[in-house]
């Protein structure tokens, strides 16, 4: 039902979380962070057989998420220094292949996850990224 673990992307590495809420649909939570960035992204996806076994299953979805990077609009001081950041929202889109291995609680996944950033505009990126979970 739930699984928990690391992503590391081409864009963005971090932490993601994944809960079944049915036998085909989960929603997705992905903390990524880099240097001068902290994201939250929040998927849902549907899921759907791959193959007969049910080791593999496709998935995609929609969500959104929320940035904060080093520059931009507003600032704040620390260490009598003073930092500019930036707040950023914007939509995701994913489409993955997952794969639950069947005698280990462990789960792997590889996807691609365009996104848009809303910030001055419109700006579209476009990342993938494999993901190893603990499933419980």
């Amino acid at each position: 039902q739930t699984a928990v673990g690391l992503r590391f992307g081409g864009l963005t590495n971090g932490l993601t979380i994944k809960h079944f809420v049915s036998n085909k649909t989960a929603l997705e939570g992905i903390v990524s962070f880099g240097q001068d960035n902290f994201v939250l992204t929040g998927l849902f996806e549907k899921h759907t057989g791959v193959d007969h076994s049910s080791l593999f299953n496709l998935y995609y979805g929609i969500g959104g998420h929320v940035g904060f990077f080093r520059d931009g609009s507003r600032y704040y001081y620390q260490n009598n220094s003073l930092y500019y950041t930036s707040t950023v929202a914007g939509i995701d889109g994913i489409l993955g292949l997952g794969y639950k291995f069947q005698h280990a609680p462990i789960n792997i996944g590889m996807d691609f996850k365009p996104f848009i950033d809303f910030y001055n505009g419109s700006i579209i990126y476009f990342d993938g990224a494999v993901s190893v979970r603990y499933t419980f």
